[in-house]
């Protein structure tokens, strides 16, 4: 049985500081969030009072200070232990502690007002409302792209059928485009005969299709820029 929510609470109940990073969770990190059943849209309304975290650089000039500055014997304690391998290696021990010091521990960031489980709730709220909304526009897109391709395919259907009532005519208007012996028929040629063949396709002639392109060929063979075309658009003699 559930128990009743005291809307107070939430009102007066703020938000723990805010780690830096929180928008780029690393992979343990998001698994935990998984296994927690964490709102995702929670998260993200928590990380836009997120900061970057801080820098990973490493001025060693001001590493070098601080390691020259840190107790004798403790720095002998240290390469002691290197050298026997009685301790794991001091770098990145030592390196968290420069950084420590030269960045007060790297505290959350409390330059954004720290809000009310109320607010993040309402953020979260709203998260999750932006996100339905862009989801249901990409939606639509798809929607009305998968119509636009239907719509061109029948299209080009109708120009297939239109063209295999005059397939004579198209070979000929062919013949007589390879004529000019210039690049831009040479490409409505090659578009023609793209056409061509996928009509004799649909009709089951594809036989008569390679016949007539292989005497074309033969008939063209000296026109060497047509012939860089034919195998490029996939009119290849078998």
């Amino acid at each position: 049985m559930e128990e009743d929510v005291d809307e107070d609470e939430y009102t007066s109940t703020v938000e723990p500081p805010v780690p830096a990073s929180l928008a780029q969770l690393t992979g343990p990190q998001q698994a935990l969030a998984d296994f927690l059943h964490i709102d995702p849209h929670l998260l993200t309304a928590a990380a836009r009072a997120s900061g970057a975290a801080p820098s990973q650089a490493v001025d060693k000039d001001a590493l070098a200070d601080w390691i020259r500055a840190l107790p004798q014997r403790e720095k002998d304690a240290l390469l002691l232990d290197a050298a026997l391998g009685a301790a794991p290696q001091p770098g990145p021990a030592l390196l968290a502690r420069h950084r420590a010091a030269s960045h007060g521990t790297a505290a959350p960031s409390t330059a954004t007002r720290r809000r009310s489980a109320a607010e993040l709730l309402d953020a979260a709220h709203e998260v999750g409302c932006e996100h339905t909304r862009q989801q249901e526009q990409a939606r639509a897109q798809a929607r009305r792209a998968n119509q636009l391709a239907r719509e061109s395919h029948l299209d080009h259907l109708d120009q297939l059928d239109h063209l295999a009532e005059n397939a004579e005519q198209a070979w000929q208007d062919t013949a007589n485009l390879i004529g000019q012996k210039q690049p831009g028929p040479y490409d409505a040629a090659v578009t023609l005969l793209k056409d061509l063949r996928e009509v004799h396709d649909r009709a089951g002639t594809a036989e008569e299709f390679a016949r007539r392109l292989h005497d074309l060929r033969e008939q063209h063979r000296g026109k060497s820029s047509l012939m860089r075309r034919l195998p490029d658009a996939g009119l290849t003699a078998h």
